[in-house]
């Protein structure tokens, strides 16, 4: 499907949308929009989900990891600026998350993925909200590095995360608002479901490879007079060295059920 995506941080997204997908009851036949679909990977299972019968409307602002198939349509849009494609009330269900930068208004955006779904479909959002990088040291004798001689490498690790957190999301910024509930509940949905989580990862494991990965392939964009590349070659092999533990960045996901009729939303 497509060409084969670099490993940036938007991978992290994809395990927390399967488990809410499982809660969410996709059936043969169904129409899937799949909003910010990158590379295709959850493309791909939703339309194994929806079977042959069934479709899938994928769209991203870069579309070139996307290919077509009799199951699959794609879409350039640009969210936030562009419409989405489809008429309202012709999916049931809506999957969208996005990091290629901040949405101007996020409200209006979540307005119109609703708008899009039938009568008791499901939405699911997902974003990775910024959370300051936790390091540790598994030494018992202090609990994180900052209290270590190697403090600098600690703030080595938060800034760098902090850097890369701000270039994938292009402002700094989650894709959806804070209290992302307010414009569903607001909406009628019912239920509405907000699942957090945050991981240990540890230095050579798939969480810190992400990051070296992302750094390096970064490193023209991050290199600054107070960042050299012996900074981020510091970085990077850090992120190998099993004696580093962080905290990951935030993972957010959001289902929530459109109302199955108008005086259920009344």
């Amino acid at each position: 499907m497509g060409r084969q995506r670099p490993p940036l941080l938007l991978e992290l997204l994809d395990p927390p949308i399967r488990h809410d997908l499982d809660r969410v009851p996709i059936q043969a036949g169904q129409r899937v929009l799949d909003i910010g679909a990158g590379a295709g990977e959850l493309t791909a299972r939703l339309a194994r989900l929806v079977g042959p019968s069934g479709n899938v409307t994928a769209v991203d602002r870069d579309t070139s990891y996307l290919a077509p198939t009799s199951v699959i349509d794609v879409y350039q849009r640009a969210l936030g600026t562009d419409e989405l494609p489809g008429e309202p009330g012709s999916f049931d269900i809506a999957v969208a998350r996005w990091m290629h930068g901040a949405l101007p208004d996020p409200d209006a955006v979540i307005r119109q993925i609703i708008d899009r779904l039938r009568p008791g479909g499901w939405l699911i959002l997902a974003d990775v909200p910024f959370t300051p990088a936790q390091v540790f040291h598994p030494r018992p004798d202090y609990a994180t590095w900052a209290s270590d001689p190697r403090g600098e490498d600690a703030d080595l690790i938060q800034h760098l995360m902090t850097m890369i957190y701000g270039f994938l999301t292009g402002t700094g910024r989650p894709t959806w608002p804070l209290d992302v509930t307010r414009p569903l509940v607001a909406a009628g949905l019912n239920p509405v479901c907000t699942h957090r989580s945050v991981e240990t990862w540890t230095g050579g494991g798939p969480g810190c490879q992400i990051l070296a990965d992302t750094a390096q392939n970064l490193r023209a964009r991050l290199i600054q007079p107070e960042l050299t590349h012996s900074d981020l070659d510091r970085f990077i092999n850090l992120m190998a060295d099993p004696a580093v533990i962080l905290g990951s960045y935030e993972r957010r996901t959001v289902h929530a059920r459109k109302p199955a009729t108008q005086a259920a939303q009344a």
